[in-house]
């Protein structure tokens, strides 16, 4: 199920929501208003083995950043 962002055209409200189809109506939770835009979100998982597992690897080379494979981009932990 997604959650998008969306932002109030009217008072600037900018909020989360869960929409299950795309013609679901969406509106502004502080002002109730209709007029809203979807803006760009970032996406992020994890995947596989805990936290203990993942730092262990990091030292041999293995990154758990799903963007690079060799540890040392900037969204890297």
């Amino acid at each position: 199920m997604p959650i998008f962002e969306y932002q109030c055209c009217k008072c600037g409200e900018e909020f989360e929501t869960l929409v299950f189809r795309s013609d679901e109506p969406v509106s502004c939770p502080k002002c109730d208003c209709a007029e809203v835009r979807k803006m760009m979100s970032v996406c992020g998982f994890k995947s596989g083995g805990d936290k203990g597992a993942a730092g262990s690897r990091m030292g041999t080379g293995a990154s758990s950043c799903a963007g690079c494979a060799g540890g040392s981009c900037s969204t890297c932990h």
